[in-house]
């Protein structure tokens, strides 16, 4: 498609969904004057998706853009459709690839019946997962902020997500599984765009909220290997959601029980053992949930030898997308502090899971994972050749060259009053060698505490 049937194509796309909008205020919503607009749109948008999988509508100093194209020719339609965006206050929506004629009906539906002016973000997603639609979101203008801070507010709406499924199963409640498969797309969005955004948000723990993290940590590590494996887009969602949920069937367990700190007893362990059928059961009754997100919930114990729980019949085919939670669940697991164990550092987790592969983990995907963190994950604690010490921010583009640092203290071991990133392909003007190389890891426990938050604030400021 060139410039020219491009702009053609996007100026369609913007007028039948204008033309509906409009239409829906004279017309029920079955006549042809709504919903053929809506079909004609679905159409045009379709050209579109053959090399990408999303497309970002804003409204921006008062021009309608799509795909960075401004729509100047406007229509009474039009005016009406960029009107309404404006006073509901959404400044940006993306169509996702696998869009359908339904959603964009809502979506126009939701702009026709929406009243209230000035709505926050977090509400009107939630209105549309709601009322079913799926591959339409929305957001603030992208271009108005960087990638860590849309990886932070994508990863805080997963959190949301997570705490408002659990407390409704507890309160007796049915989660909207809408909910969780609109924060996982977003995620799975993000994942694509800047891998390490989103992994360096799960080195950040809050003990106090350990099941809240760990489930959105196990989406978003689960979502990093989907990617690897180069599965399709549906599968990867799937992946993402029973990542998301995997653990949705511990809330049937006494809290005690879950929070305790010493060993388990032999009948405290067959308690906990219930958790994964009792997860199947709980998203049996949810909405968009797919029967392979349910299995994956069910078998994420099993283990690669199959010696987990529940265990397997013999002639039982485990899905293989359940080892992917495994392999997440248990990187994030041994990163993090516990009441009754220290968090190992990156390597060290990798370590043990190398030992653990051909075992209870899938080898070949403890090896993805790795991969997919780089030599030096996000978050590992390192030694410079100048004896400063800093911590990875990011892995290397495409996987080679030099990860990104931040330097935390300096050659002395006095703390830095912020941390400063640096560029280890930067060379020494005298000797034209790298000016910093890493020499090897560093144990965190031999420096202050550091607040994983406060450096990813500073070096993406």
């Amino acid at each position: 498609m060139d410039r020219r049937q491009m702009e053609n194509a996007i100026a369609g796309v913007v007028r039948h969904l204008g033309a509906s909008l409009k239409n829906r205020g004279l017309y029920p919503p079955t006549h042809p004057l709504v919903r053929t607009p809506v079909e004609k749109c679905r159409m045009e948008l379709d050209p579109f998706f053959a090399d990408r999988s999303e497309l970002a509508l804003t409204v921006s100093d008062g021009t309608l853009v799509l795909e960075g194209v401004p729509i100047f020719q406007l229509t009474s339609s039009l005016e009406l459709f960029m009107a309404r965006l404006g006073s509901i206050g959404l400044p940006a929506v993306i169509f996702e690839r696998g869009v359908s004629v339904e959603d964009i009906e809502l979506f126009v539906r939701f702009l026709h019946e929406t009243k209230e002016q000035g709505l926050p973000i977090p509400e009107i997603k939630e209105r549309l997962a709601r009322w079913g639609v799926t591959h339409i979101r929305v957001t603030a203008t992208e271009e108005e902020k960087d990638d860590f801070t849309l990886a932070r507010e994508i990863y805080g709406s997963a959190l949301n997500t997570v705490v408002r499924a659990l407390n409704d199963v507890r309160n007796g409640k049915t989660p909207d599984g809408a909910e969780s498969n609109r924060v996982v797309r977003e995620m799975s969005g993000m994942v694509s765009r800047n891998r390490d955004a989103m992994l360096a948000l799960t080195l950040i723990k809050n003990f106090d909220e350990y099941t809240y993290n760990h489930s959105v940590n196990v989406s978003v590590l689960s979502l990093a290997v989907a990617e690897i494996l180069g599965l399709a887009e549906p599968e990867r969602i799937d992946i993402g959601v029973a990542g998301l949920l995997h653990d949705v069937g511990k809330t049937q367990l006494a809290l005690d029980l879950i929070r305790k700190p010493g060993t388990l007893t032999v009948e405290e362990f067959e308690e906990i053992k219930k958790h994964p059928e009792e997860g199947f059961a709980i998203l049996g009754k949810m909405t968009h949930i797919h029967e392979s997100t349910r299995s994956v919930v069910r078998e994420h114990h099993m283990r690669f030898d199959r010696t987990g729980y529940p265990r397997p019949e013999p002639e039982y085919r485990v899905n293989p997308h359940s080892f992917v939670i495994a392999v997440a669940d248990c990187y994030d697991a041994l990163t993090t502090m516990r009441s009754y164990q220290r968090a190992r550092t990156p390597q060290q987790a990798l370590e043990i899971m190398r030992k653990l592969a051909g075992k209870s983990l899938d080898p070949d995907l403890v090896e993805l994972l790795e991969r997919s963190l780089g030599g030096y994950p996000v978050g590992t604690m390192v030694r410079l050749s100048t004896m400063e010490v800093g911590v990875v921010t990011g892995t290397p583009d495409g996987g080679k060259g030099e990860p990104r640092v931040a330097i935390l203290f300096d050659r002395s071991g006095n703390p830095l009053a912020a941390p400063q990133g640096v560029d280890l392909k930067e060379s020494d003007p005298s000797s034209g060698k790298p000016r910093r190389m890493i020499l090897g890891t560093v144990n965190p426990l031999m420096h202050p505490p550091v607040s994983m938050s406060g450096v990813l604030q500073a070096v993406s400021g």
